[in-house]
């Protein structure tokens, strides 16, 4: 994206970023259905079956970027849209390497402390998950207008 958009003025990717994400914080509240960038594609069991040190390359490299898994919010693809528009591809690589680290932090707790997941709590998170993602949405969005005019 940084070497698409480049030469573009910040007003035009900002504007265009928070035209983007404005209708999502409808979708995130159950307000209107939108098309998330992601096809509910689940890792295949193969990837994952060899030798741990062969694992832990694969969910490094490849998966905890994100792009080959199932994401349900939008704001993980307007961040590095953002990235892509407003820094250098260094910021995309640690954003990639922070959003695997924060993917795999609930399974480490878990796993550490022997608990299971309960049924009744997915559903709970899933809903706390979207409310969360309506305020990051907001916040992108108020932020990206601030930028606009500023830059304006």
């Amino acid at each position: 994206m940084y070497l698409l958009s480049f030469w573009l003025p910040p007003a035009i990717k900002g504007g265009f970023l928070a035209l983007l994400a404005a209708p999502y914080i409808l979708h995130e509240w159950n307000g209107i259905r939108l098309k998330v960038p992601q096809n509910r594609w689940q890792v295949p069991h193969t990837w994952v079956s060899g030798p741990p040190m062969r694992n832990m390359a694969v969910w490094g490299l490849i998966l905890g970027a994100g792009l080959f898994t199932y994401i349900p919010h939008i704001t993980f693809h307007l961040l590095y849209l953002y990235l892509g528009f407003f820094k250098d591809p260094a910021h995309g690589l640690l954003f990639g390497a922070l959003y695997g680290f924060s993917r795999a932090i609930p399974t480490a707790f878990f796993g550490m402390s022997g608990s299971q997941w309960f049924p009744g709590l997915i559903p709970r998170m899933r809903r706390a998950g979207r409310l969360v993602n309506g305020f990051v949405l907001i916040l992108l969005v108020v932020y990206l207008v601030f930028r606009v005019f500023a830059s304006g």
